[in-house]
């Protein structure tokens, strides 16, 4: 058990020409409480810290046409203690260096943009190496590389309905290899789907499909999922309504492959590659505090395929013409093994 904190600070600025240059900086520290039972003298009680310090430095470009390149490269300091009740008295605390370096790289481009469809091709590779210092008593050297590279295209058309609705097939594959330290792995990944909208943009309908086509290991992996979403009217009043239920390891399109990886995505326990879930949200927004903005209270549900439920109810405060956004929720998680666990969430969102 423990505790972690992180903070994030960025901002970036125009340089002309379609460049933009920027740095992020970022801190982190975490508190892990531990016992060791694997002595024959009885528990032995210690705290296992980490804290670091990094900065990150990008430049982007971007096209009048869409195309994107950025790059990116990363370094963070920090230390990592090891306070142990039993050995403090004859080695202190363990104390030693850590240091990360990364390097990133990555672009988009349309390859067809004609009237009503399109595909875009985009990649990225990125190389990391996470580094602990040896102190000298307990705290042993680590030195870990990661590298990762991905590449996916995706396409899409629209055809307008004589109804005035319209119909949108898409079809995506992805490519990912990781290499290094820890999971590694290369897979393929083909994803589509088809969505429908009404005259109006109200009401739409869509359905997605995913699956893992090839990879190295035996890793069987699909998803399916479909949804009706309708929208309030342009000033946010009115009615709302989410309905997406998943079959397998949905996601959209290859987008898991994208975020995840391939290898080293265990199910928790009880889960099933092929369970069902839900998700459905459902709300009603009204002009609150003299026309200021729109509120809308909205109860949620949800269901993943490995059986975790969870139930939501909150307020949603937003201006469509300003960007202001606040969203309250209270929830509920339940699992089958574990007691209910209880939260409050708050999002605030304040353009200037």
């Amino acid at each position: 058990s423990g505790e972690l904190f992180a903070a994030h600070l960025g901002a970036d600025v125009g340089l002309g020409s379609g460049l933009t240059g920027g740095a992020g900086v970022s801190w982190f520290e975490s508190g892990m409480d531990y016992t060791d039972r694997s002595g024959e003298e009885g528990p032995v009680e210690g705290v296992h810290r980490s804290r670091m310090a990094s900065v990150q430095p990008y430049l982007g470009w971007s096209s009048g046409t869409g195309a994107r390149l950025w790059g990116a490269l990363g370094y963070g300091a920090g230390e990592v203690e090891i306070v142990d009740e039993a050995l403090v008295e004859r080695f202190g605390r363990q104390r030693s260096g850590s240091e990360l370096r990364a390097v990133a790289a990555g672009g988009a481009v349309r390859l067809v943009s004609g009237g009503a469809a399109w595909v875009d091709l985009k990649g990225e590779g990125q190389a990391t190496r996470y580094e602990v210092d040896e102190n000298g008593d307990l705290i042993e050297g680590l030195s870990v590389r990661t590298h990762r590279l991905r590449v996916s295209a995706e396409g899409a058309r629209e055809y307008a309905l004589s109804g005035g609705g319209r119909l949108a097939p898409s079809a995506e594959v992805g490519v990912r290899w990781d290499g290094g330290d820890g999971a590694t792995g290369a897979g393929v990944e083909v994803g589509g789907g088809v969505s429908w909208s009404d005259a109006g943009g109200r009401l739409t309908l869509e359905a997605r499909g995913r699956a893992l086509a090839a990879h190295r290991s035996d890793l069987d992996e699909w998803g399916i999922t479909g949804g009706m979403m309708l929208s309030p009217r342009g000033t946010g009043r009115g009615l709302s309504l989410s309905v997406e239920p998943v079959w397998g390891s949905a996601g959209s399109g290859t987008a898991r492959l994208w975020e995840e990886g391939v290898a080293g995505r265990p199910l928790p326990s009880g889960g099933r590659p092929d369970g069902a879930g839900l998700d459905a949200e459902l709300g009603y927004g009204a002009s609150v505090f003299g026309g200021f903005g729109v509120g809308t209270p909205y109860l949620r549900y949800g269901q993943a395929p490995e059986g975790e439920r969870r139930y939501g109810l909150g307020w949603r405060l937003a201006r469509p013409a300003g960007g202001f956004e606040l969203d309250l929720e209270g929830w509920r998680r339940e699992r089958d093994t574990d007691r209910p666990e209880h939260g409050l969430r708050l999002d605030l969102r304040l353009p200037w």
